[in-house]
């Protein structure tokens, strides 16, 4: 089930990612605003974790299976 925009198919997991990056983009802000990432080891390697589970959760629960 491939998603066609003016022709050109694209994989739906591609907009999970994009998705997924933009609600880890707004959480990361979230969590840098209240001073909560003093406790977070590695800040880069947290946001990749961080948009992992978020595109798993938007595959499971946003996009139609």
């Amino acid at each position: 089930m491939e998603i066609s925009i003016g022709g050109i198919y694209f994989p739906p997991i591609l907009f999970a990612i994009l998705l997924a990056l933009l609600l880890a983009g707004v959480i990361a802000r979230l969590l840098n605003r209240f001073n909560l990432t003093r406790f977070i080891w590695h800040p880069p390697l947290f946001f990749v974790a961080l948009t992992v589970i978020c595109t798993w959760l938007v595959d499971r629960f946003v996009l139609p299976v």
